[in-house]
């Protein structure tokens, strides 16, 4: 099931910097935790290491949830949806936007040669199915 983001979803995703991804354990409690993120148009994408509880967590059960909220203009957008872990070769592909879009690109580079030295970079894509925000809620 695919999802219609508004206008204001979409600048929202565009503007905001960090995200809250909540993923579910394998005792069923939530598990929050904030990322850096990329919204290609359609799906969100998150990089970390494949070791984090996060990427267990999703191995599980890929239901999760991604919030943002802009603090000055009250705005906030939470995603609930379907997450995949990419692994290989195209993890690379899918993180070099997400870096550039919070750093310079020698900046990004220095940082992806930085975090990935290990090679256990994973990539999380989040396929929405529910969106609720505040101009949901009236």
């Amino acid at each position: 099931m695919s999802v219609q983001f508004s206008d204001a979803q979409v600048a929202l995703l565009r503007r905001m910097r960090n995200g809250t991804l909540g993923t579910i354990s394998a005792r069923g409690w939530p598990h929050l935790g904030p990322v850096w993120y990329f919204f290609d148009g359609e799906t969100i994408r998150v990089s970390t290491p494949d070791w984090t509880t996060k990427v267990a967590d999703i191995r599980a059960d890929d239901r999760v949830a991604f919030c943002v909220d802009d603090q000055v203009s009250g705005e906030y957008l939470t995603i609930y949806g379907h997450a995949a872990i990419v692994t290989g070769e195209r993890v690379t592909e899918l993180t070099e936007p997400l870096l550039l879009a919070y750093l310079q690109p020698d900046e990004a580079a220095a940082r992806w040669a930085r975090i990935n030295a290990d090679g256990s970079r994973v990539v999380i894509v989040i396929t929405p199915t529910r969106l609720a925000g505040r101009e949901n809620v009236r």
